[in-house]
């Protein structure tokens, strides 16, 4: 009865000494999990991933695969987990499984940031719009007849004579130089 005790305290120690679950880190909690279906649009491939655990539990191995996968995107900076390879089996004659989940960090433009790029763009036209259409705040500038010298005296300036410019043939336009 003693060896059989023995025997069972053992296999419960060596089976905590295999198991194997990763925790979700907290950037990796905005990432998404996605299959072949559920793939979003126009994304950039960031780069290859791949997600492991091992765990008697089946659930506790998959969510523990998953969290390591999405880890691994959160990495890259992807936004989305695509998942294009799932295995799981047995570890030797143990209780415990492994699970893998193999695929990309992707960074994909969600709906939502079409949108809000959509929007951004229409509100920086409706202010280019007012800004064109809005009178000049500017007064005209008027041309002095007066300047200073070095020493801040002000002296006339005479006023600019006219000249005749011959632009097109025969027609002569009063012009100022």
């Amino acid at each position: 009865m003693a060896h059989y005790r023995a025997l069972l305290a053992t296999s419960v120690l060596l089976t905590g000494c295999f198991s194997n679950v990763v925790a979700l880190q907290p950037k990796a909690q905005s990432v998404k999990l996605v299959h072949e279906t559920d793939r979003p649009l126009h994304c950039d491939v960031k780069g290859k991933i791949s997600g492991t655990s091992r765990s008697a539990d089946a659930k506790e191995g998959r969510a523990g695969a998953e969290n390591d996968f999405r880890n691994h995107a959160a990495e890259l900076r992807g936004n989305f987990a695509f998942v294009d390879a799932e295995r799981n089996g047995p570890v030797g004659t143990s209780s415990q499984k492994d699970y893998f989940l193999g695929g990309q960090a992707l960074f994909c433009q969600t709906e939502e940031m079409e949108e809000a790029d959509e929007k951004a763009a229409a509100a920086a036209r409706d202010q280019k719009e007012k800004n064109r259409l809005r009178p000049s705040k500017r007064r005209p500038t008027k041309k002095s007849s007066k300047r200073r010298t070095e020493k801040g005296q002000e002296i006339a300036i005479a006023p600019r004579s006219p000249k005749f410019d011959i632009r097109e043939a025969g027609s002569a336009q009063l012009a100022f130089a």
